[in-house]
């Protein structure tokens, strides 16, 4: 392990959120060459999978030189598939605050994968992190993650006006967020 502050691995029943491995490319490559899926994100579809292999390896170097930022593999156990990943950065110790972002393969969209990654990092970052505050953000336009989000307990809070830079034009953002009370709350 690194001298990361995030670096743990995190498990549920049916996942397991890990570091990233050389040898998940070509789980990776499956969503990452999927231009639907990179349709509201700020990075275009990988064309070959020399790409997805160059992002793991800045990936593994990041594990090493990051102190406040992860990328978590999403890995479905009872398949050992790689089936998205999870990020958090933009990390404040001071202010216990952070933001995530998540990407999952659409073949394995629509079965609550999703919400258990973000069931288990929720409840590592306020029971063990001592985190006050998570947020995040997606294209106004992209009403699965606001579903996502509406389902991890998340309240939006607002609409941030030219936020993205995708496709040749400026896009709004919906800003969500959970607090330690609310998720707290949420438990009960």
């Amino acid at each position: 392990m690194s001298n990361n502050i995030f670096d743990r691995n995190l498990k549920s029943g049916r996942l397991l959120l890990r570091r990233l491995k050389n040898s998940d490319v070509e789980d990776m490559y499956e969503y990452t060459s999927d231009a639907k899926i990179t349709k509201y994100l700020e990075w275009s579809h990988h064309t070959e999978i020399s790409q997805t292999r160059s992002f793991i390896i800045r990936a593994l170097e990041a594990y090493e030189n990051e102190k406040h930022a992860f990328l978590w593999a999403i890995e479905l156990v009872s398949e050992a598939k790689m089936i998205g990943v999870m990020r958090i950065f933009d990390y404040s110790p001071q202010n216990k605050r952070a933001e995530i972002s998540y990407i999952l393969n659409p073949a394995f969209q629509g079965k609550g994968y999703i919400g258990e990654a973000i069931d288990i990092f929720l409840n590592y970052c306020f029971n063990d992190m001592s985190i006050q505050r998570i947020q995040a953000k997606c294209d106004i336009d992209n009403g699965s993650s606001e579903k996502v989000m509406q389902k991890a307990g998340m309240h939006r809070e607002g609409i941030m006006k030219k936020y993205f830079f995708m496709d040749n034009e400026f896009k709004d953002a919906l800003l969500y967020a959970i607090t330690d009370n609310m998720y707290q709350n949420n438990q009960k």
